[in-house]
């Protein structure tokens, strides 16, 4: 993977919310020291509505995201494999 996980969700779900409300994510996430870690995954599914993903898509494919957050992500670890690998090859780097 080129990118980690979390910056792939985050730069994601910024598509999803208004100007204000993506700078009022950064401002609450950007408290966190730890880019990769828990702790960001944590603010962040406090601070967004994963149901997005799968409720109102902006591409059929950011299911994949709401599938990874849901079951691919466990207690001890955030996979770089899997749907989230998947996503990052056929949707994001064509994007970037």
């Amino acid at each position: 993977m080129k990118y980690p996980p979390l910056y792939i969700i985050h730069t994601q779900a910024c598509k999803y919310l208004t100007t204000e409300e993506a700078a009022d994510l950064n401002k609450k996430l950007s408290k966190i020291t730890i880019y990769g870690g828990r702790i960001f995954l944590r603010t962040f599914l406090k601070n967004f509505d994963i149901e997005v993903f799968k409720d109102k898509p902006l591409i059929l494919e950011d299911i994949y995201l709401y599938n990874y957050l849901k079951y691919e992500i466990t207690k001890t670890s955030i996979p770089r494999i899997g749907l989230i690998d998947l996503y990052e090859r056929e949707v994001f780097l064509k994007t970037k």
